[in-house]
């Protein structure tokens, strides 16, 4: 009788971040399997363990998951990769900053944000000539010298408002989009996982399977 392997399906992420030197299959993927008693001992295989020389960042190979499992499981399994084919692991160590520390932290950044904006703002109206412009259309529509304040007033207002429906704040949380800060922080995070995989792959960094 033809034996019957068991079926694995992992999802290996592209980046995780963990606060352990032991690093656990658990840790960096999602496994599914019929037997649920198999499944956790999947979830809890040994795949990389930080050392004091190897720093905070290691690059995994789904192949190198592949290994780790037969090599505490046995061969009698049947393994299928839905996610991706690499996984860089952050280790995140020391002590966690203060509450104190952290509020000051969203304080400043808020404050560079708020005044780099406004500054920009205000080079795009030098650029453009946006004063200039307004002083055009009170004197074809008011006259000359009639200038009111009224398209400097309502100008503001639109910006304000421009930026508040652009980054979505109106909408309710429970069905909310992604902003257009939160999609480039996503790009930029996969540009930065993908740039780190290929470059560990060119120095010989990546865990990998042997040749």
């Amino acid at each position: 009788m033809e034996h019957i392997k068991s079926d694995i399906y992992i999802k290996l992420d592209a980046h995780v971040r963990v606060d352990q030197k032991q690093v656990r299959l658990k840790d960096m993927a999602s496994i599914y399997c019929n037997d649920e008693e198999l499944m956790q001992r999947v979830k809890n295989v040994p795949v990389f363990s930080f050392q004091e020389t190897d720093g905070e960042k290691e690059v995994i190979s789904i192949l190198y998951v592949y290994e780790a499992i037969y090599r505490f499981l046995g061969r009698d399994l049947e393994i299928h990769s839905t996610g991706s084919s690499d996984c860089l692991v952050d280790l995140i160590s020391g002590k966690r900053p203060s509450g104190l520390w952290s509020h000051i932290q969203v304080v400043l950044v808020s404050l560079v944000t708020f005044f780099g904006a406004a500054f920009s703002i205000m080079t795009y109206n030098e650029d453009a000539g946006v004063e200039d412009l307004f002083d055009t259309l009170y004197e074809m529509f008011l006259g000359p010298d009639s200038g009111n304040g009224v398209l400097e007033a309502t100008y503001s207002v639109g910006i304000a408002l421009g930026i508040l429906v652009f980054f979505n704040h109106f909408e309710k949380k429970g069905r909310r989009n992604p902003t257009a800060m939160e999609i480039q922080m996503d790009k930029y995070e996969e540009d930065m996982v993908d740039a780190y995989v290929k470059s560990s792959d060119r120095r010989g960094k990546s865990l990998d399977v042997e040749d």
